[in-house]
């Protein structure tokens, strides 16, 4: 690690210069005076108090959104006072209202946090706060396996907030790879390499159904060949996705490209638009659990690959206690 010297002859390491950096930003007093008593910081938590405490008008309010007492916010909020040597905010009978130094510290403040976040994230710590699960999902996945994996999880951890991003499997690696979700579960392309700094374990693999209206005139089959879809009407998730791009290398590898009629941005709307007779579809047959649709016929596509699915996250990075414990119920 590098290091600087300070005119006093003692060693400052990058660390030090970002809390200093912090608390300039914040007008704290940054006197080098080793004779004098200590003053308490902006320490993120204090930071947080301030703004929630400006947010929502009292101090009971901030206590309950932080899940702390309101004799500590209030021990911060003090505190803050006294080391900025100001008044934060006006004690009104409706509630508390920023003074005009107070207003112009709340941004700083935000920049603070944010700033912090930013290292950590860097720093390769995660940041959700402990009693915080963030995932991210892929369209099959996220629609069966991974809601029943969350109510276990509830069960075992009550008060659990649960946080959910939705998206193709691009977004969800650089969701993990900046740090604004801890793991993701994702389909896997052949052939596509995992950026730098992700890890990537195999969870389980899912065979590919064809979704046929369940009006559709012909013998109800149970297993077909992907080269009988060449010049039917297709209902395809839409073009990037990584299920998307497992199929159509499917069907041009059978000689049947892929040339979708209608193009939807998730399985709920590719069953739907199969069902007002628009097309078939293939899709995941973990997308829609073990049981009969009412609306539809699924028939196995035998000569597709089946899809793996795997679980993604920081190289390196503990998960948050909680969110390992969601891991072996997917």
């Amino acid at each position: 690690m590098l290091h600087r010297r300070r005119n006093d002859g003692q060693s400052v390491t990058p660390g030090d210069t970002f809390i200093q950096s912090i608390r300039y930003i914040l007008c704290i007093d940054m006197v080098d005076d080793t004779n004098a008593p200590p003053r308490a910081s902006a320490d993120p938590d204090a930071l947080r108090a301030l703004l929630s405490i400006a947010r929502l008008g009292t101090v009971a309010a901030a206590a309950a959104a932080l899940g702390r007492t309101q004799p500590s916010i209030s021990a911060r909020l003090a505190g803050l006072e006294r080391a900025w040597g100001t008044r934060l905010f006006y004690r009104r009978a409706r509630g508390m209202e920023p003074t005009p130094e107070g207003r112009r510290l709340l941004p700083l403040a935000t920049a603070a946090l944010e700033a912090l976040a930013a290292v950590e994230r860097a720093a390769g710590r995660p940041v959700a706060p402990p009693a915080e699960v963030r995932i991210g999902a892929g369209a099959a996945l996220g629609r069966t396996v991974v809601p029943g994996a969350l109510r276990a999880l509830l069960a075992r951890h009550p008060g659990t907030s649960i946080r959910v991003l939705e998206g193709g499997s691009a977004r969800l690696l650089e969701a993990v790879r900046s740090g604004e979700i801890d793991v993701a579960f994702v389909t896997r392309v052949a052939g596509s390499a995992l950026p730098d700094g992700l890890e990537a374990t195999p969870i389980g693999r899912s065979p590919v159904d064809l979704l046929v209206p369940a009006s559709a005139d012909g013998p109800r089959r149970r297993r077909q060949r992907s080269r009988e879809l060449a010049g039917r009407p297709l209902v395809l998730l839409h073009a990037g996705s990584a299920f998307r791009r497992h199929v159509e290398a499917a069907l041009a590898a059978a000689g049947a490209p892929a040339r979708p009629t209608v193009e939807v941005g998730s399985f709920s709307l590719v069953r739907r638009y199969v069902a007002a007779g628009l097309g078939v579809a293939p899709v995941p047959a973990v997308a829609f659990g073990s049981g009969a649709l009412p609306d539809v016929r699924r028939v196995r596509l035998v000569d597709v690959p089946e899809v793996i699915y795997e679980r993604v996250v920081r190289a390196g990075t503990p998960l948050p206690e909680i969110a390992r414990d969601l891991l072996p119920r997917i």
